[in-house]
């Protein structure tokens, strides 16, 4: 999964991995006279293409060839990294590089065409077994004769670890490429330096050099049919292109062919220049950080007994703080299950990128980030963690005689499984449609949930699934197109079918705003409260309730994971409005009501009117005759 083999100018040049140049003219003359070589029939399809991944020292890369190795998926170099790399109390305290030398991590594209393996040798329909290498020697000496009778292959495994929590649908797989000699180490062991081999320890005593196509060591497996020393599976590296041009054909040393790396840096990747150092400046790599981080909080590190303690070095006679990008509670590191990580009261420190190793969101999280630099279409807004050629590649799953990702059928239709879908890292895993009306084995909800698309492609022509209900809540009609309800997420229902529906037209959007308006209405109405749609935890939120695959949380859950949300606001008090005019029996305005009272105005004003015209007469004839040069003698008479 790492390379830790330097630069040939390297202070430590026993480490140095020889690149052998004969295996890679015989691969390539091998792929271009691929038509008149004899091809297996389990290799009558095309080669599959997968994108692999190392963590290892960005400089050396493409010094040596990729043989007697070990790889891993996207989640599984990031899961390696995790683990291995970079918890603090794993590792001696004066170092001032990563482990291994570890400072970025190498994708490749890898076309692979397996031998004619047998099925118990048969893993993911396109690969043989997982083979551990310790300085280019295979650690399982029952695997010398698979070498043997079937030639070199590629190997698979499923990884889990508990110390680092996944969901089923988020698988991690380490992989595995056979070289030359496969069952002999690069250099004699032991080395000056003391390492050795499990296989040079054991009885067998394999400690004798590999050697070279050209010189062979004495003791290097050879193939059962032609008693040639076994060649490794390479047959063609094309530093030129991301593709390879050249196919392997599944022969005595053709299993497979790689394209030029790309490289991510890991101190890009969890944004160490985020860190400050120095009094307030970027810090400018990891041993810059290390040394001189500002942070107080990140100068701490876990004892062996789950303490937290100052993390310092001894060096040079004199003591020194230094910062940790990462650890983790000793008891975490085992299991994030048990019972001694969940009592545990800090169970991580480290850099914001590394913390929530026992999450599964978070970690998920990390692989979609790492997915992104790597150029991953979809990686951040659609869940896409596999190269969409990959996903369209001709090389099927449901290929004859494997069985594994045959669908059993009745009368009725598919029994919901065994399906298989290259959406989980890029192999053939299986996975099951849930809600059908008889499941194809019991335990059937123990594997993954398959992707909406299951039914588009290699699967079309097949019987569909035999759904128990058109309810979205059982899921299987999500598949077929026969679910009742609506997927308006403004007139979905709020319960458990209306979730399964809005997770859906989220995937056929490709878009989070359907649940951001679907979780705006359970928070009014279930919850009494109201979302910030534009809040980064709540786009969060409503991102991490969709994927590629229908959703197993139920509708409980959901609504209590809403409630959880720091940023959830009581609703807005409703106003009242004033009360409306009481409606005329025909339903109108008043209308008569209203000529009555400007009659009766009108009439008013008329009596008004003469009562004053009246007043005014009686008043004239009382007013005295003015004498000439005279005065007026004015006298207010009362009325007659």
């Amino acid at each position: 999964l790492h390379s830790t083999q330097p630069h040939p100018a390297s202070p430590h040049p026993h480490h140095f991995r020889p690149s052998f140049a004969m295996p890679l003219v015989t691969g390539l003359l091998a792929a271009a006279l691929g038509s008149s070589l004899p091809s297996p029939a389990w290799g009558a399809g095309p080669p599959v293409e997968i994108d692999f991944y190392r963590a290892l020292q960005g400089s050396s890369i493409d010094h040596h060839t990729t043989q007697s190795d070990d790889l891993a998926s996207l989640g599984g170099v990031i899961k390696y990294i995790h683990t291995e790399i970079i918890p603090e109390h794993q590792e001696a305290a004066t170092r001032f590089e990563r482990k291994y030398q570890v400072d970025a991590i190498m994708k490749r594209r890898f076309k692979v065409k397996n031998p004619d393996l047998d099925q118990s040798q048969t893993f993911f329909v396109d690969f043989g077994p997982f083979v551990t290498f310790d300085q280019g020697q295979s650690t399982n000496p029952d695997l010398d004769s698979l070498y043997k009778t079937s030639g070199d292959f590629v190997g698979v495994q499923d990884n889990q670890d508990p110390g680092l929590a996944l969901t089923k649908q988020n698988p991690n797989f380490w992989y595995s490429v056979s070289g030359f000699c496969p069952n002999l180490p690069w250099a004699q062991m032991p080395m000056a330096d003391g390492t050795t081999t499990a296989r040079c320890n054991s009885e067998e005593h394999l400690c004798e050099a590999k050697g070279t196509p050209d010189n062979p060591g004495v003791a290097c497996t050879t193939y059962a049919d032609s008693g040639d020393v076994v060649m490794g599976g390479l047959c063609g590296a094309d530093l030129n292109n991301t593709v390879p041009t050249m196919d392997p054909n599944g022969t005595h040393g053709c299993a497979y062919t790689y394209g030029k790396a790309t490289l991510v840096h890991l101190d890009t990747l969890v944004e160490i220049s985020a860190q400050k150092c120095n009094g307030g400046k970027p810090c400018a790599d990891w041993f810059d950080f290390r040394k001189n981080c500002d942070d107080a909080s990140l100068k701490k590190m876990f004892g062996a007994d789950g303490k937290i303690i100052d993390a310092k070095n001894f060096s040079e006679g004199a003591e020194h703080s230094f910062c940790v990008e990462y650890d983790i509670h000793p008891a975490c590191k085992e299991n994030c299950s048990s019972s001694a990580c969940q009592n545990a009261t800090t169970k991580e420190i480290g850099i914001p990128f590394w913390l929530g190793r026992c999450n599964p969101e978070a970690n998920q999280d990390r692989i979609a980030r790492l997915a992104h630099a790597f150029g991953i279409e979809g990686a951040l807004d659609k869940h896409q963690i596999v190269a969409k050629d990959v996903l369209e590649q001709n090389a099927t799953c449901n290929k004859p005689g494997a069985t594994a990702c045959q669908p059993n059928t009745d009368a009725e239709g598919s029994k919901g499984g065994p399906y298989c879908s290259r959406s989980f890292g890029g192999v053939c895993y299986q996975c099951h449609i849930p809600g059908v009306k008889t499941a194809y084995r019991p335990d059937a909800d123990s594997q993954p949930v398959c992707p909406y698309d299951i039914l588009e492609n290699e699967y079309k022509s097949l019987p569909k699934p035999a759904c128990k209900s058109t309810n979205p809540s059982d899921v299987c009609c999500l598949y077929t197109s026969t679910c009742s309800g609506s997927d308006d997420p403004s007139k979905a229902t709020l319960d458990a079918d209306g979730l399964r529906l809005v997770e859906h037209r989220c995937w056929k959007e490709g878009s989070s705003d359907p649940m951001l308006t679907f979780a705006e209405r359970v928070a009014r109405e279930k919850l009494g409260g109201a979302l910030d749609p534009t809040s980064t935890s709540i786009k969060s939120f409503a991102y991490h309730q969709w994927g590629v695959s229908p959703g197993e949380e139920s509708f409980a859950v959901f609504v209590a994971s809403l409630r959880e949300r720091s940023d959830l606001s009581p609703a807005p008090a409703p106003t009242t409005p004033a009360p409306s005019p009481a409606p005329s029996p025909a339903g109108g305005a008043p209308v008569a009501v209203i000529v009555v009272l400007v009659i009766a105005g009108i009439l008013a004003l008329a009596l008004l009117g003469a009562f004053i015209y009246r007043r005014k007469r009686q008043a004239a004839r009382q007013w005295p005759v003015a004498t000439e040069g005279g005065n007026h003698a004015l006298t207010l008479a009362s009325p007659a």
